[in-house]
């Protein structure tokens, strides 16, 4: 699969705005504002069982919790 990001900040982007992470985590903001950086995809069961599933009204309302800041 292809996932396309311009965030070039991030750890995983790649050349050509192509995401290289093995695993992302996609969720509403209010998850990703509840839950500290290093809650992702790993503990997704962790986030469902505490907040139940997450429906967003519009893209606007979701966010990548696989951000991570590139180092150096």
């Amino acid at each position: 699969m292809q996932v396309h990001c311009t965030v070039d900040n991030c750890q995983w982007w790649g050349e050509g705005n192509y995401c290289h992470a093995s695993v992302i985590l996609i969720t509403h903001d209010e998850i990703g504002e509840r839950y500290p950086e290093e809650v992702d995809a790993p503990e997704v069961d962790q986030i469902v069982s505490e907040a139940g599933e997450t429906p967003a009204e519009s893209c606007t309302d979701t966010c990548c919790k696989t951000f991570t800041p590139k180092r150096g």
